[in-house]
């Protein structure tokens, strides 16, 4: 049976698992994403780029800090003092570039040189929640361009789920650390796939998850997908177990069989696994897949999986028969999910040529796993 077929045979099943597939494929889709984390090599680099853009436009004296991507330019007053808060607002990855809030280095007692006194750090965390089949956004934000921005990262990764905008804007507040566009987007986009009620919230370097899993595993699994969509942060998993689940034995029951493979199946389908010709080499990216694939057996340690071996139809280079190159291939994706962590008692692997469905060129070239 192909996996097309077993797809339409498995009924839908609650969707935490392929959260984690997920998050696996959702950074690789939103690249660049890095959320404000490591935050020293971030702040690093933009006090240089600043620094450097200042020196370029003849402006000196003036001192650069910053909190993630937050600036406060200090050491100027006056005009001098505005210019250079608006060349370092210009440098890319700079989202907030302002003058002390105490007025320090403006000689005018305005705080930033226009007569606005900027408001101190955004208070209470940022959230962003799923409410039955809503993302909403809480929290708040130091102007309507903020609150723009993030409503509009949020809607273009929210998979068509309705963003609802319950944020509130405090002029000059400055924004709570860890919350960018892109964190923002990222979290929407996962959000969007999990049934139910579940939120997260953006507190600094912690981001906590709240809500109902039908299960252990299924909360272990989306405290995974968020640590991996965040890395450098503290996931504070607070999810309550309804009970359910996994059976007595440590095997998977039906409902868990259905999500690992429906979170192996999303994971495949961006990037099946895949050989080099004639060869049970992996290529780059079907080794890339196997290494997500063992992430997602992982957080379900007794998982049986099937691997099917493949070659492309049409003549090969003589070395090797289907048969035997099907084998190898089999047996090379087992020996890597084994290598991985997986035990080896729970794969069974196996090569099956052309197979039933036969398909040319890397297509062709190919493993499928299931989960039994």
């Amino acid at each position: 049976m192909s996996s097309a077929d077993r797809s339409r045979d498995r009924r839908p099943g609650p969707a935490w698992l392929p959260l984690a597939a997920a998050a696996l494929v959702v950074p690789t889709a939103l690249a660049g994403l890095t959320l404000l984390w490591p935050r020293p090599q971030i702040e690093g680099d933009l006090t240089r780029t600043a620094s450097e853009s200042l020196a370029a436009a003849g402006i000196t004296g003036a001192g650069v800090a910053f909190s993630g991507r937050d600036a406060v330019v200090s050491g100027l007053t006056g005009p001098d003092a505005a210019r250079a808060v608006e060349i370092v607002q210009g440098v890319p990855g700079v989202r907030i570039a302002q003058l002390p809030a105490d007025g320090a280095g403006t000689g005018d007692g305005t705080g930033d040189g226009t007569g606005a006194e900027p408001d101190a750090a955004a208070s209470g965390p940022f959230g962003i929640a799923r409410r039955g089949g809503d993302i909403v956004l809480t929290g708040v934000v130091g102007s309507e361009a903020e609150r723009a921005a993030l409503v509009a990262a949020a809607t273009e990764q929210a998979g068509g789920s309705p963003v609802v905008d319950e944020l509130t804007v405090t002029e000059g507040a400055l924004p709570q650390p860890g919350v960018t566009t892109s964190s923002v987007g990222a979290i929407a986009a996962l959000l969007s796939t999990v049934p139910g009620d579940i939120a997260t919230s953006v507190d600094g370097d912690t981001v906590t998850l709240t809500g109902n899993a039908p299960d252990s595993a299924s909360a272990q699994a989306a405290g995974a997908a968020l640590s991996a969509l965040v890395p450098g942060a503290t996931v504070d998993n607070r999810l309550t177990v309804a009970g359910g689940g996994a059976a007595p034995s440590g095997e998977l029951d039906d409902a868990g069989k259905r999500e690992l493979q429906s979170a192996i199946d999303a994971l495949v389908a961006g990037a099946p696994v895949t050989f080099e010709p004639d060869s049970p080499a992996l290529t780059a990216s079907g080794a890339a897949t196997v290494d997500g694939i063992v992430t997602l057996v992982a957080l379900v340690p007794g998982a049986q999986l099937q691997v099917d071996g493949y070659v492309a139809t049409g003549p090969g280079n003589g070395v090797l028969s289907a048969q035997e190159l099907s084998d190898q291939r089999a047996a090379a994706v087992r020996d890597a999910l084994v290598a991985g962590g997986v035990p080896a008692d729970n794969i069974t692997a196996r090569g099956l040529g052309e197979g039933d469905s036969p398909a040319a060129q890397a297509a062709g070239r190919r493993v499928e796993i299931t989960v039994v």
